[in-house]
C-alpha cells in the first residue's frame, strides 16, 4: 500500500474487523496476539478502544488501546499528559517515520507502539487506494452548519468569533501565568527540571503567589525563550522544541561569556543537546565539515554543564516537511532570537515598545523586526547538515512566523506582564493592538471555515477565533454549545 497515512476512522475500521495478515509484531520483532479488541469508546476525549486483552510474548495485558494515523500525534494530541491514556496497553499506528519504538503516559509507563501498514491484507490495501490518494491532497475542514447558517447575520457570527478569538487570547495568558508559577516555585526552592515523581501542579495549586515572586527577570526570559521556541517547532516538533529549551535554560546560558563567537557557541549547545549534531568523520563535504567542527570544539568546552535532558536525534520530525521546517533551520533561527534575550535586552525593548509607541502601523512592523531571522552563513545555504541546499534559504524565521509568535506569544505575555505589575493603561493598549492586528500567511482550515460561515476579515483575533471555533466546537459536533450553532440547529 501507498505509505501515505490514511484517516483514523479507516484504521479504526481494519482494527474492528481485524483485517490483518499474518502476527503483529512489534518493532522488536515481538508477537502481540490480540485475545478481544475492546470496546470502541463513545466519549470524545480518551483512548479509542477500552478493556481490551492483549498478549505480548507470553505476558496478557488488560487496558485501552489507542489509534493514531502517525506516532507523532501521541504528543501532538497530548496523551501523555493525560491521565485517561494511564491505561493503554496498546498504541497502533499506520506509519512511523521514527525509530521510535515506545509511546510513554502520563504516569511515565512505557507502551509499545507498532506501525500496522504492513499487516494490512490485500484486499483491503486495494480498496483503500482511493481514500489515501484522496488524503493525499489538500484537505477540505467541513463544518456541521455549512449551508445552513446563511440566516444567522454576518454581524453575529463575527461578534461570536471576535469573543472565541479573545477568549483564545485569554487561554493562552493563563497557559504563561501557570507556566511563570512553576518556574519560580522551581526557582525558589533551588529545583531542576525535569522533576521525577513529585507532584507539582498539586503543589502549585497550595501555593499563594504575589507580584513579589515573579521580579526575577530570569523567569520571564526563560518564560518567553521556552514559548518562542515551541512555536518554532510547528505541530511536529513544538514538543521537542519545548524540551530543548526547558534542558538548556538561560540561567546556565548566562554563566556564558559574551564574545563574537556567541552566536556558535549556542548552537553548539543546542545542536548537541537536541542530538541534531553529527560526527565529523560521516558529513559529505568541506564546508559541512568546518562548520560542523568548530561546534564541535566548542560543545567540547560545555559539554559538561548541567544540561536537562539530551533528546534523540530519531525523535526529530522531518518527515514530510518543507526543508524551511526542518527542525535544524529552526533551531540555527532561534539561536538569533535567544541571543538578543541574553544579550541584547529583548524584553525590555518590547515592552519599551508597547509603553511608547501609539501608532499601531509603526509597533507592528517594529514588533515584526525582533523575530524576523534572515539566513547567513552556514545556514543560508543548508537545510540540514549532512547536505547542501540546492537553493539558497532567505529566512531561518519568515514574516508568517514572526507573525504567529507575535499573536500567539508576545502579546499574551506583554498582557501578563502588564497586568501582574499593574500597569492598567498599557495593559488595555496591548488588548487593543491585539484586536486591530492583522497577521500575514494563509490558513486553509481558517479559510475553509470562514468561507463556511460566509465571513470575511484580516483581523488576527477573527483568525484566532475562526480556530477556536473549529477545534472546540465543529470538529466535536459541540452544536449546541456553540452560539452559531444554537440558532441554527
Amino acid at each position: 500500500m501507498n505509505k501515505r497515512i490514511i484517516s483514523e476512522k479507516f484504521l479504526c475500521e481494519i482494527w474492528e474487523k481485524y483485517n490483518f495478515t499474518g502476527c503483529l509484531k512489534t518493532s522488536d520483532g515481538i508477537s502481540i496476539e490480540i485475545l478481544s479488541k475492546g470496546e470502541k469508546n463513545k466519549d470524545l476525549d480518551g483512548p479509542d478502544y477500552l478493556d481490551a486483552k492483549i498478549k505480548i510474548d507470553y505476558t496478557t495485558f488488560n487496558g485501552d488501546i489507542e489509534i493514531d494515523t502517525e506516532i507523532e500525534n501521541w504528543q501532538k494530541h497530548n496523551h501523555h499528559t493525560n491521565k485517561k491514556y494511564n491505561k493503554v496497553i496498546l498504541h497502533i499506528v499506520y506509519a512511523n517515520s521514527t525509530n521510535q519504538k515506545f509511546v510513554i503516559t502520563e504516569n511515565k509507563r512505557v507502551i509499545p507502539s507498532i506501525s500496522i501498514s504492513d499487516y494490512i491484507k490485500p484486499n483491503i490495501r486495494q480498496s483503500f487506494t482511493d481514500q489515501i490518494k484522496s488524503d493525499s491532497t489538500s484537505k477540505s475542514y467541513n463544518i456541521p452548519c455549512v449551508g445552513l447558517n446563511n440566516e444567522v447575520s454576518e454581524i453575529f457570527k463575527e461578534d461570536y468569533l471576535l469573543s472565541l478569538g479573545s477568549n483564545r487570547f485569554n487561554f493562552k495568558k493563563k497557559k504563561l501565568f501557570n507556566r511563570l508559577k512553576e518556574l519560580s516555585y522551581l526557582s525558589q526552592r533551588e529545583l531542576k527540571e525535569p522533576i521525577v515523581n513529585y507532584d507539582l501542579e498539586s503543589e502549585l495549586d497550595r501555593t499563594e503567589f504575589n507580584y513579589n515572586d515573579f521580579t526575577d527577570p530570569v523567569l520571564w526570559e526563560q518564560l518567553l525563550y521556552e514559548n518562542i521556541f515551541t512555536a518554532l517547532g510547528y505541530s511536529k516538533n513544538k514538543e521537542n522544541m519545548h524540551k530543548l529549551a526547558k534542558s538548556v535554560e538561560i540561567k546556565l546560558l548566562k554563566s556564558i561569556k559574551n564574545d563574537n563567537n556567541l552566536d556558535q557557541i549556542l548552537e553548539a549547545i543546542l545542536f548537541s543537546v537536541s542530538g541534531l549534531l553529527p560526527e565529523v568523520k560521516e558529513l559529505p563535504d568541506e564546508e559541512t565539515s568546518v562548520y560542523t567542527r568548530q561546534l564541535c570544539e566548542h560543545w567540547n568546552k560545555y559539554y559538561d554543564y548541567d544540561y536537562g535532558e539530551r533528546l534523540h536525534p530519531a525523535s526529530w520530525n522531518f518527515f514530510r516537511m518543507r526543508p524551511q521546517n526542518f527542525p535544524t533551520v529552526r533551531i540555527a533561527g532561534g539561536v538569533k532570537i535567544l541571543k538578543k534575550i541574553l544579550v541584547g535586552n529583548l524584553i525590555h525593548d518590547l515592552i519599551k515598545l508597547l509603553e511608547t509607541e501609539k501608532d499601531n502601523k509603526n509597533l507592528q512592523k517594529k514588533l515584526r523586526n525582533n523575530f524576523i531571522v534572515k539566513a547567513e552563513g552556514y545556514w543560508r545555504d543548508h537545510f540540514v547538515f549532512d547536505q547542501p541546499a540546492k537553493t539558497k534559504l532567505i529566512y531561518l524565521v519568515g514574516l508568517t512566523r514572526a507573525d504567529e509568535i507575535i499573536i500567539n506569544i508576545v502579546l499574551p505575555y506583554l498582557s501578563l506582564y502588564f497586568e501582574i505589575f499593574n500597569k492598567r493603561e498599557i495593559l488595555n493598549s496591548v488588548l487593543n493592538f491585539y484586536l486591530n492586528y492583522k497577521q500575514t500567511g494563509n490558513n486553509k482550515l481558517v479559510e475553509d471555515v470562514m468561507s463556511a460561515l460566509n465571513v470575511k476579515s484580516d483581523r488576527s483575533v477573527i483568525y484566532q477565533g475562526t480556530l477556536q471555533l473549529y477545534w472546540n466546537y465543529c470538529s466535536k459536533n459541540k452544536c449546541n454549545n456553540c452560539e452559531i450553532g444554537k440558532k441554527v440547529f
